[in-house]
């Protein structure tokens, strides 16, 4: 097999780069799983990448796959992976932290009544692009901010709040002030009535990322959290946002960024933006640090043209990294306008159909 030509038809067919190490990786990860959603988590690759190279593997009799979808290295699989020194993906992720550095031991009574307390929040729904990530990912993210001195005595500003976030931050007693801003009514409306019966310091309003911030909160944060969309336009849209919110210099954000709706290509443009344009240190980058939870809506709204996409994920596949920014020396206010724009789709989005969200 030609994996140059083959990364090469796949880079055409999904209008995103791929390269022979991208083909090596999806083909040690099937020598350790057979099941795709696991494949797609491991690899760091875009899912349509994922999902092109497996298909181009069994169309030349690398791959076979059964009724359940379940994925196989062929006999001629197993020697491709032999004559060209192809070892099985290996994990040496730490169970006591699922690889956070963030010891979930000292924060389980925070994850007991974060789960007491969301018991019945609202599920998550396509309308808004939604997905919400575990209760360890949204306490260890409080417990990271607390670490960094982000979150005690400070003021929050949570720009969209599927992960509920703002509460669990404000069950610790520790912000002076938590503010959300969501598109999704219910979301607000949760909020704030969770938030009056455990008398804590957190608003909701109703808001949309590409209208200009409010007037109120510009330069009033000190830290802000998101986890945006992830096409460039919506990522920039985010980060204005999130940045114009915060008083100064010293200042600090958190995100999630994933390599399964953004690649590596994505990963650097992103980064240049955040140093040249909004003049800030990305001072952390932890992998894999946000788990989410399986969303109802996932194989309703993705291709369906591979049976192997097709099935049930068994676990918490869909992960990001966990960044932290903070402004430096330089750090100006940047304009507060309306941004118009595509927030969810792209060639790297999980979606398929043009007429759905994720």
């Amino acid at each position: 097999m030609d994996v140059r030509q083959l990364s090469e038809e796949v880079t055409a067919k999904t209008k995103v780069d791929t390269t022979v190490r991208d083909v090596e990786k999806v083909i040690s990860g099937l020598a350790s799983s057979s099941h795709f959603w696991e494949i797609v988590c491991t690899v760091q690759k875009p899912f349509s990448v994922v999902a092109e190279i497996i298909g181009a593997l069994r169309e030349r009799g690398l791959v076979s796959v059964d009724q359940d979808g379940a994925i196989t290295l062929t006999r001629q699989g197993q020697e491709f992976l032999k004559d060209n020194s192809i070892a099985p993906r290996r994990d040496y992720t730490c169970p006591a932290c699922e690889g956070r550095g963030i010891g979930l031991e000292k924060i389980k009574e925070w994850m007991q009544k974060f789960d007491e307390l969301t018991v019945d929040r609202p599920k998550a729904i396509i309308d808004y692009d939604q997905g919400y990530i575990t209760t360890a990912s949204v306490m260890a993210r409080v417990a990271l901010m607390t670490e960094r001195g982000d979150l005690e005595g400070k003021k929050l500003l949570v720009l969209g709040d599927d992960d509920l976030l703002s509460l669990a931050a404000g069950l610790t007693g520790m912000p002076k002030e938590i503010v959300v801003l969501e598109i999704d009514d219910r979301l607000v409306n949760y909020i704030n009535e969770k938030a009056s019966k455990l008398n804590v310091p957190v608003k909701a309003f109703k808001y949309d990322f590409r209208d200009k911030l409010p007037e109120q909160y510009v330069g009033y944060f000190d830290t802000f959290n998101t986890d945006p969309p992830e096409t460039l336009e919506a990522l920039e849209v985010c980060m204005t946002r999130g940045l114009s919110s915060l008083s100064g210099e010293g200042c600090a954000g958190y995100f999630g960024l994933t390599r399964t709706e953004a690649s590596l290509k994505k990963w650097s443009q992103f980064q240049q933006m955040l140093l040249s344009k909004f003049k800030v240190a990305i001072t952390d980058i932890i992998d894999n640090f946000n788990h989410y939870v399986n969303w109802d809506y996932l194989l309703g709204s993705i291709r369906d043209d591979y049976s192997f996409v097709q099935v049930k994920p068994k676990l918490n596949w869909y992960r990001s990294s966990m960044y932290r920014i903070e402004t430096v020396s330089g750090f100006e206010k940047i304009e507060n306008k309306p941004m118009p724009c595509e927030l969810y789709v792209d060639e790297e989005a999980l979606i398929y159909k043009p007429e759905k969200s994720r």
